[in-house]
């Protein structure tokens, strides 16, 4: 899939975690997991190294631990939700390398 530029898979009953090999998809532009309420674990550190990412929807699930702060390799980004998953921690200082940053929801998580 190495010219994917698009993967949404979002309200469809998913559960599990993100596989690492997510980050094998270089050319994603957007990736839509929303709704799915059975995606769980941390986010794959592999997650941040899709450099194309401009839409990143992860809301609606159950995804645990913090937003790294390889986030802010996501230089392209310019929606990124999280909301309803119980995601603690800070909103990561590298956020504010992602310049083109338009939308961003955390509401309902433990940030």
């Amino acid at each position: 899939l190495p010219f994917l530029t698009t993967l949404d898979i979002a309200q469809n009953n998913f559960s599990g975690e993100i596989l690492r090999s997510v980050g094998g998809i270089k050319m994603l532009e957007l990736l839509a997991l929303s709704g799915n309420g059975g995606l769980n674990g941390t986010l794959p550190s592999s997650l941040y190294e899709l450099s194309n990412l401009r839409m990143l929807y992860l809301d609606g699930n159950d995804f645990s631990g913090s937003i790294s702060q390889e986030v802010g390799q996501l230089i392209l980004l310019q929606q990124f939700t999280i909301s309803d998953n119980p995601i603690t921690g800070v909103i990561p200082s590298t956020l504010g390398l992602c310049k083109e940053l338009e939308l961003l929801l955390i509401d309902n998580t433990d940030i």
